[in-house]
């Protein structure tokens, strides 16, 4: 997870021209409360597959 916007893309967009591989990436939205945030990542634990979520980026809360 990180909320740094800023430099994030530039050390992704390395990884990905080196075809290396990241465990996915969660931006967190600037609004989401702890509990939120706790909700979400419980849900993705439970439905999901470690594995589902390579060289993926996405938000949270969806």
């Amino acid at each position: 997870m990180t909320d740094n916007r800023t430099s994030m893309p530039e050390h992704l967009e390395e990884y990905w021209q080196k075809n290396q591989q990241i465990w996915g990436l969660f931006w967190i939205r600037p609004t989401t409360t702890m509990g939120k945030l706790a909700e979400e990542l419980i849900i993705i634990w439970e439905t999901t597959e470690a594995e589902e979520w390579i060289n993926i980026v996405d938000w949270i809360p969806f």
